[in-house]
């Protein structure tokens, strides 16, 4: 029993390590070789449950750590100086970093740290200090509070994520660095115009895009998560002049533009994200253009039929891309089937002389 243990144990990691280098040397990505240890199971016998137990006292450390100094903070407001309470929340922020580092170690290759569920802790005390950080400068701050010294509380977490995300790439680290890129942009527009909800949906469009450009450019490691992540921030932004009645028309237009351009982009990045992100846009827009066009006058249930029919319409055109991109995908556009007919042909006739030979007894 014991060698039938040790021999399952050298085994997973001797694939763990196999997948290690896969990745190092650029074949893998992280996110591909965590697909391939899910789907083979590798690593669930490398070690007790406990380790799921560890990664999960972690996340839920971390978190409660945070959240129990800001609601000491709130909660002795009167009775905290300032000193103590930017003092009491630096310290809860100096721990995050330093506990992330620790959990972090001395990993050398980035695609292999952040592939162990180790680091994935890691990764989530750093997004939880560049929080802290923002909350940290904006108590700091002298009351009343500004939009602009918020603004540059926020421009200090986003600057501490988006370090830890490149020294230690993760999803909640991109995470927290979208949506502080978010509060900061919000913020710095407060502070110099009248934030209405054309201008606060162009900012949030932009920070979206911002994301979408970085993750098709590979300058995120997590390509398909900054890419879904920016599209969907993109969608939010372009319909945030909804509530501003002078500015409707704009809304279900750029949503409506914004879904082409997503099946457009589809024929070239091929990643499911796209395709979603045009169908939803399509079908946002379509039925908030015919309410909007007839004062309203259309019911709600041909406003549902209306949204149906456009939900239809754009998931046909999204099958209809899908199967051109897997013809394209194939050589000299032959499809999978067509592929197979010919080697079904060809080996018919390589079969057929065979038969008169056999009989012949030669």
């Amino acid at each position: 029993m014991s060698q039938h243990r040790g021999s399952d144990h050298s085994r997973h990691r001797s694939q763990q390590e196999g997948l290690r280098a896969l990745v190092e040397r650029g074949v893998l990505t992280a996110e591909q070789a965590d697909a391939v240890r899910d789907e083979l199971d590798i690593g669930a016998q490398t070690g007790p449950a406990r380790g799921l137990v560890a990664e999960i006292a972690g996340y839920l450390g971390g978190a409660l750590v945070l959240t129990g100094a800001v609601v000491l903070v709130a909660s002795s407001w009167d009775e905290l100086s300032e000193t103590a309470r930017t003092s009491l929340l630096a310290l809860v922020t100096v721990a995050l970093l330093v506990a992330g580092a620790v959990a972090a170690g001395r990993g050398h290759a980035r695609e292999s740290r952040a592939a162990t569920a180790r680091l994935r802790v890691a990764s989530v005390l750093l997004a939880l200090a560049s929080v802290s950080t923002a909350i940290t400068v904006g108590i700091a701050l002298p009351d009343p509070v500004a939009e602009a010294e918020l603004a540059a509380a926020g421009g200090a977490g986003l600057l501490v994520a988006v370090v830890s995300y490149v020294v230690l790439p993760g999803v909640p680290g991109l995470l927290a660095a979208a949506g502080l890129l978010q509060f900061t942009a919000l913020t710095t527009v407060g502070a110099n115009t009248n934030l209405t909800p054309l201008a606060g949906g162009i900012s949030v469009f932009a920070c979206g895009a911002l994301l979408v450009v970085l993750a098709l450019s590979g300058l995120l490691r997590h390509r398909l998560t900054g890419l879904g992540l920016g599209l969907v921030i993109m969608l939010y932004g372009a319909q945030a002049p909804l509530t501003d009645g002078e500015w409707l028309p704009l809304a279900y237009v750029a949503t409506f533009v914004l879904g082409v351009g997503c099946l457009v982009l589809y024929r070239w990045v091929r990643t499911w994200v796209a395709l979603v992100a045009g169908v939803v846009g399509v079908s946002i827009a379509a039925p908030e253009a015919v309410w909007d066009l007839t004062d309203g006058a259309v019911g709600g249930a041909a406003v549902l039929l209306i949204a149906g029919a456009a939900l239809l319409i754009a998931s046909a055109i999204g099958f209809r891309l899908h199967r051109r991109n897997a013809e394209l995908t194939a050589p000299d556009g032959a499809t999978r089937a067509e592929q197979g007919a010919t080697r079904a042909e060809e080996g018919e006739t390589r079969e057929a002389p065979a038969v008169p030979d056999v009989e012949s007894g030669s």
